[in-house]
């Protein structure tokens, strides 16, 4: 994991102020390169071979390259290499971009022919590593850091249109970003001296007949492989442990692998002392020491959740609706903390495997009415409504305008689907909100992510499944949290307890509705300050005149709306256990979570409309 940047030009003090901006991505060293057409810097943190083999920007022949990800497959593609970093050197120079179509892994890298004066920059297929480029009086910058181009003298003026996406999107698609004159490669895309080109492949062989048990155990051999492929490397590995079917799994591969990994659980209470809510610990610690495996848990409070808010904004570097940034950027720290610098984690399963509510609402109408590609584009929208100021509109057209970017460069097929869906769903959301959120939060504390489920073979493989395998009746008609991911359930049924296989389908939930709201749907407890800090925070965040002008709000709006509307009431599962589950003030609460993302990012970036 390492950080890159280049400026089409010689501009070598403004290539030191790049590297120093990106520290956190590479602490084990930094290093420059420039000739009389480009300066390339590179940002290091070591972690397969030897630091001396690694140091970027790497020569070799008449080309440099720097380069930031792991190549998992990099020893099946060159002679006996010493690090990944040498083969893509090699394959680059002997085959051009069109390499990049064999390497199993993660990347983003910009390569340079010292002769010709071709420039490649290209960014992986599942866009689990980012990059950034824009234009300075003509001249290409480009860096792994939105903040390392800021160094070079980028406005910090919002880009209207990617304001409309993000409002309506929770993020912003395709190749935008917030920052006007900024943009990103999009996954899989690869740019030759400003030509672009396109890695993506969707053109899988579906088998007719396949036997539903050959399926599964294929499923998790293929599984085993990616996790085996995941651990290369001589840093310190830690687990995402969740309790849930994905990060267990990938706990049960590296068991059997012979791998004692530590595992990294997250457990939240609205203050210290408090019961907890949504205790994942429990059933991972449960489950570790039955196996033999040190647990490590975090304990989080409201008052650490909010400490974390505009660190976690500026890490991630723009802003993107969601409620529970904070708790990841708190467990990465707590990871680092204790010496751990790479960290495995099961994004992907659901994406993969239909593990969605929405998998299921959506599942009668792509099957009935065989929509083409631009509808089921049309199925990834968030629902909130356009702004009315008619500079940040954002029309339907204009969200799957930027979308297409993820599609290959060929019309999808419409073999199956569910499947078209899911692998749309794969390069849009998974790609450009959780990966890349993992990626920055991760980084912030000098720790690579690995996502063994992401991995091409792995993920290609399970894409050409027919969807018949991963629905059933029960997850169509009966409750779909307990009956989701058929196929991945079959695939360790005989490996992993009952109590994983039967648990319900749960996010990654911080209690931000009792820190608002109080348990009853009024203010949390006046007689404990600490229980009304979240509360405080969003109040003075929300009332800002600029953040009321863009979303247009008022202040008796934002107690009325966003303070006075719980998303979550106490329900019952089918069990007739005690469930949270979202009510009508859940839209509210999106809402709301929207407009304070943006307000912070927008003031710890000190931006300008």
């Amino acid at each position: 994991m390492c950080a890159i940047h280049g400026i089409v030009d010689v501009k070598p003090e403004l290539m030191v102020k790049m590297v120093k901006a990106a520290h956190h991505r590479g602490p084990d060293g930094n290093g420059i390169f420039e000739d009389d057409y480009i300066t390339l810097g590179h940002n290091l943190l070591s972690i397969v071979g030897e630091v001396k083999d690694g140091k970027q920007p790497y020569h070799y022949e008449d080309c440099i390259l720097v380069y930031n990800g792991e190549i998992y497959n990099y020893k099946d593609l060159s002679h006996n290499p010493k690090t990944d970093t040498e083969t893509l050197a090699i394959g680059l120079k002997n085959e051009g971009w069109e390499f990049l179509k064999k390497c199993d892994g993660m990347f983003a890298l910009a390569f340079y022919n010292k002769t010709t004066k071709e420039l490649i920059l290209a960014r992986d297929t599942n866009g689990t590593k980012p990059l950034y480029y824009g234009y300075l009086k003509d001249k290409l910058y480009f860096s792994s850091e939105i903040r390392s181009l800021l160094e070079c003298g980028f406005e910090r003026r919002i880009c209207k249109k990617a304001l409309g996406l993000y409002y309506n999107q929770g993020y912003v698609p395709g190749y935008l970003t917030m920052f006007e004159g900024i943009k990103k490669l999009v996954p899989g895309q690869v740019l030759v001296n400003g030509q672009s080109h396109n890695l993506l492949d969707y053109d899988l062989i579906i088998p007719t007949k396949l036997d539903e048990n050959f399926v599964a155990k294929q499923v998790q051999l293929k599984c085993n492989y990616s996790v085996n492929q995941t651990l290369m490397g001589r840093r310190n590995i830690g687990l995402f442990l969740s309790g849930g079917l994905d990060s267990t799994s990938i706990l049960y591969e590296m068991k059997e692998l012979g791998v004692k990994p530590r595992t990294f659980t997250s457990s939240f209470a609205i203050t210290d002392g408090d019961s907890l809510l949504n205790d994942d610990s429990k059933l991972a610690e449960r489950l570790c020491k039955e196996w033999g495996i040190e647990n490590n848990v975090l304990y989080q409070t409201q008052e650490d959740y909010v400490d974390a808010l505009e660190d976690t904004f500026y890490a991630l570097e723009e802003p993107r609706q969601g409620k529970s940034f904070p708790t990841y950027y708190n467990m990465n720290k707590f990871m680092a903390s204790n010496d751990i610098t790479v960290t495995l984690a099961g994004d992907g399963g659901d994406e993969l495997f239909a593990g969605y509510k929405h998998h299921n609402q959506y599942l009668y109408k792509i099957n009935e009415m065989n929509l083409s590609w631009r509808n089921k584009l049309k199925m990834l929208r968030q629902n909130n409504k356009p702004l009315k100021n008619s500079e940040l509109e954002c029309s339907l057209d204009d969200q799957i305008e930027y979308l297409k970017e993820w599609l290959p460069t060929q019309q999808i097929k419409d073999i199956d689907n569910l499947n078209d869906f899911l692998y749309i769903e794969s390069l849009n959301a998974l790609a450009e909100d959780f990966l890349v959120r993992n990626d920055k939060l991760g980084m912030a504390h000098s720790l690579e992510g690995r996502f063994p489920m992401m991995m091409n073979h792995f993920k290609n493989f399970v894409m050409s499944i027919p969807s018949a395998y991963k629905v059933n009746d029960s997850f169509m008609k009966g409750n779909w949290s307990l009956h989701n991911k058929p196929l991945l359930k079959s695939a360790y049924k005989n490996y992993l307890p009952l109590s994983i296989l039967t648990r319900g389908k749960t996010g990654w939930r911080f209690p931000t509705d009792e820190m608002l709201i109080g348990d009853k749907g009024h203010p949390a407890n006046d007689g404990n300050p600490h229980q009304l800090k979240l509360r405080h925070f969003v109040y003075e965040t929300l009332n800002n005149r600029e953040i009321m002008d863009i979303f247009e709000y008022t202040e008796p709006m934002i107690w009325d709306k966003y303070l006075c509307n719980s998303g979550w009431e106490m329900g019952t599962d089918l069990s007739g256990n005690p469930q949270m589950k979202p009510n009508e003030g859940e839209k509210a609460q999106k809402e709301l979570f929207t407009i304070l993302n943006f307000a912070i990012w927008y003031k710890v970036f000190n931006m300008n409309m």
